[in-house]
């Protein structure tokens, strides 16, 4: 039985990556939507597409999509606009609904490139990753997040429903 580990730092510093996670693995089974604006994004740095289901769900498309905190974010602004609003008591609900359409109209244009920066990121990060450990780190920032979106659609209409009845 070995007491003491004689290694040196930098033997202990080095891992086992030879495994590479592709852009398909991280993205799944929306793999074809998302390749050709990938592609555009790297050949031609255009930043700029429309995704309409994002224009429609914008914090919620973004946790979908397990960017969970720029959609708590785009949330939380939601929630101090409308709040401001509210007890201002004046007619600024103009303003957060044209400031809440203009969040909204920034997601469905650059709400693609936001996923593609994402998932470049992931890839630079699965490269600091040993080998063994690669396939859980797959498994908890791939593919999309049901479970979270609807407990957090859920929550969201219970604090609405809170605010209006209280």
């Amino acid at each position: 039985m070995k007491l003491f580990d004689k290694k040196t730092n930098e033997e202990k510093k080095k891992i086992n990556n030879n495994i590479k996670i592709s852009e398909k693995e991280f993205v799944g089974k929306n793999f074809e939507y998302y390749e050709p604006l990938f592609k555009d994004f790297e050949k031609n740095g255009k930043k700029r597409t429309f995704n309409l289901p994002s224009l429609f769900i914008a914090p919620y498309w973004y946790i979908y999509r397990k960017m969970t905190f720029t959609g708590a974010f785009i949330i939380g602004i939601q929630v101090i606009l409308a709040t401001l609003a509210y007890f201002l008591r004046t007619p600024l609900w103009i303003g957060v609904y044209i400031a809440s359409f203009l969040i909204y109209l920034r997601t469905a244009f650059y709400g693609n490139y936001d996923y593609y920066k994402r998932i470049q990121d992931l890839k630079k990060d699965s490269n600091n990753i040993d080998d063994k450990f690669k396939d859980r780190f797959l498994k908890d920032k791939s593919g999309v997040d049901v479970y979270m979106t609807v407990c957090w659609i859920v929550g969201s209409i219970i604090i609405y429903a809170f605010a209006l009845f209280m």
